[in-house]
């Protein structure tokens, strides 16, 4: 069999997958823009980020989420003060990771694993 053909099998295989076997990546961007906002419960709940992060969370508990932030010390504080909100949110700080590096100094991107497929 031709190396064409095997990937194409492998790649049907796969679409067979019940969707509940999948894992689909949602990347959530928070700009410091649209964190500059005082943050208070209710305003940091209306975030529309906030939101889909806090639903998709909801639908699985035991994803991971991957947050990565801008390096420097600005960056870790608004790393630190993203995570305390999402721990009064109910979301599990064991299934927190966090990685230096978010690409721009001003954003974070919040990156969850979702099993199941996205229901949003």
């Amino acid at each position: 069999m031709s190396n064409k053909i095997v990937v194409i099998a492998l790649c049907m295989l796969v679409s067979l997958l019940p969707l509940k076997l999948r894992a689909e990546a949602v990347v959530i961007v928070i700009t410091a823009e649209q964190w500059a906002i005082p943050r208070h419960g209710e305003r940091v709940v209306k975030l529309p980020e906030m939101q889909k992060l806090v639903r998709l969370w909801q639908n699985n508990s035991n994803q991971a989420i991957e947050i990565s932030y801008p390096g420097g010390e600005n960056g870790e504080l608004w790393l630190r003060e993203l995570i305390d909100w999402l721990i009064a949110l109910g979301i599990s700080s064991v299934n927190i990771k966090t990685t230096v590096g978010s690409g721009s100094k001003d954003i974070i991107k919040l990156t969850v694993q979702v099993a199941g497929g996205i229901k949003q």
